[in-house]
């Protein structure tokens, strides 16, 4: 939810009935065009009764200090994500500095591009009181927009995608770090500041559960039966069996029942596989980052959760972040290749299957799927794919020398034809993704603090500005050298 509330001239002066009716109209206009785009809005001036106030001949905009009060605490109440202030025309700027001390949430100061009214005016005289007196972090970091709905929209995407992640918490599935990847160590207590909290369970809780239903075997059976229906399965009686299958079914349904445990305060998962699940039980866990970021399984119709691989903690901030801005399933995967070209990500085994075809049905991207024996583990499936050419916008949260960075790029599709195809050789049987490298092959490998990176279709470079600036973190966009060469600098 956003708040937005507009403010006015305490004094009395010419023109009040006027500016008071154009102030009144310029609000509904945002609230309306907010909710049009479906964003939930509370409209903080009607819960102050300021309408019924502007029909008996005061003003409509927060004029005193204890409307400001009384603003904040039913802004508090509500539990809004962040709050935009209409800017429209003049105000005192220490009202303003009331609010934001009590509220300290996210603040955007707006007004729409009317000459008529001073709102530059009052959006440089607030925006100059919050530096100056700067009461807390997001008095300090405000956002200041006129006259451009869209950018306004882009910031409530990133505030309310900010605001989820601070209060749900990641569910990772065995103890970090993997495979001696010490990149995906973390710093958990300061990461605090992005994600309300870490669930961290042993995957010995998803082997138990996955043997007690392979030893009743009716819901593995009923779940083999939809699979095999819905993808082409093929069974080479080695790396990929009929039983193998079933463990792998068994873990992701076990994995599945753990999870609906905790949903309502979980925003992702992490599994880490290897080598417990992969080597030691014996079978890769790649149904569950295939999956979960998936809206269908044999129980029909679900809900999408981004799923990463190997305890990526980062990753998996990564891909809930996007997520929660696009509302896409998000894909994750291994930076395979590269080169002056082409990037290409192909996870460890399967990544999400709404990217088979990147269809709104997802039978469709199902039987674009192939499930076949994988190149590691002691046996499974990887469930094979090749992206259709699509747009990306490319993220990936990265920490070096102890602070946080958000990387990220808007990343052309690339087709996979068959001169790449005919190049392929360890992990062909993975799914595959191709863009365009935004970099040349060794700036890209100089500049990226991790073997994965996370991506939606569509374009949030904005949003992701945005919530970097929310989280107090440096954004840095792959497309723009000069922003490259200087993080480069310093490393």
């Amino acid at each position: 939810m956003i708040a937005v509330a507009t403010f006015t001239d305490p004094r009395p002066t010419a023109l009040s009935a006027e500016r008071e009716d154009a102030l009144m109209e310029k609000h509904l206009s945002l609230i309306n065009a907010l909710k049009e785009s479906g964003f939930e809005v509370f409209d903080v001036n009607e819960a102050i009764g300021k309408y019924d106030a502007f029909r008996k001949g005061m003003n409509f905009g927060i004029d005193s200090k204890d409307e400001a009060f009384n603003a904040a605490k039913v802004i508090n109440g509500k539990g809004a994500g962040g709050v935009i202030l209409g800017m429209w025309h003049w105000t005192e700027s220490n009202l303003i500095t009331l609010l934001a001390k009590e509220v300290n949430r996210p603040l955007l100061l707006y007004a729409d591009d009317d000459p008529a009214w001073a709102g530059s005016t009052c959006i440089t005289s607030v925006g100059a009181s919050l530096w100056e007196s700067a009461v807390n972090y997001h008095a300090l970091h405000h956002t200041r927009i006129k006259g451009d709905l869209e950018k306004v929209k882009a910031w409530v995407r990133a505030v309310e995608a900010a605001s989820k992640l601070s209060r749900k918490s990641l569910l990772l599935f065995g103890a970090p770090y993997t495979l001696g990847m010490e990149h995906l160590m973390d710093d958990l207590p300061r990461l605090k500041r992005f994600i309300g909290d870490f669930l961290m369970l042993d995957q010995y809780l998803i082997v138990k559960r996955a043997d007690a239903m392979l030893s009743d075997g009716r819901r593995v059976e009923e779940f083999f039966d939809w699979l095999t229906s819905k993808a082409e399965v093929k069974f080479d009686g080695g790396m990929l069996t009929q039983e193998a299958l079933r463990r792998q079914i068994a873990i992701y349904l076990a994995a599945k029942e753990i999870y609906e445990e905790y949903k309502d305060e979980v925003s992702g998962v992490s599994i880490k596989c290897q080598p417990e699940l992969s080597e030691v039980y014996g079978v890769t866990a790649c149904l569950i980052p295939a999956l979960f970021p998936f809206s269908l399984d044999a129980t029909g119709e679900k809900e999408v959760i981004p799923a990463t691989c190997e305890g990526d903690v980062k990753g998996t901030i990564s891909s809930a972040l996007l997520f929660y801005l696009s509302g896409k399933p998000p894909l994750f995967g291994d930076i395979k290749y590269v080169d002056d070209e082409l990037i290409l990500i192909a996870n460890c085994g399967a990544s999400s299957l709404y990217y088979a075809r990147l269809s709104e049905n997802p039978e469709e991207n199902l039987r674009a799927t192939v499930i076949q024996g994988q190149c590691q583990g002691a046996s499974g499936g990887a469930l094979t794919y090749r992206t259709p050419k699509v747009e990306l916008t490319v993220a990936r949260l990265i920490r070096a020398g102890g602070e946080y960075y958000l990387l990220y790029f808007l990343g052309e599709g690339l087709e996979i034809g068959r001169d790449i195809e005919e190049k392929l050789r360890w992990g062909k049987q993975w799914p595959h993704t191709a863009i365009k490298n935004p970099l040349d092959r060794n700036t890209f490998i100089s500049i990226m603090g991790a073997n994965h990176l996370s991506a939606v279709p569509g374009d949030f470079r904005e949003e992701l500005r945005f919530v970097a600036k929310l989280w107090g973190i440096k954004a840095i966009n792959l497309e723009e050298k000069a922003e490259v060469k200087e993080f480069l600098r310093v490393m």
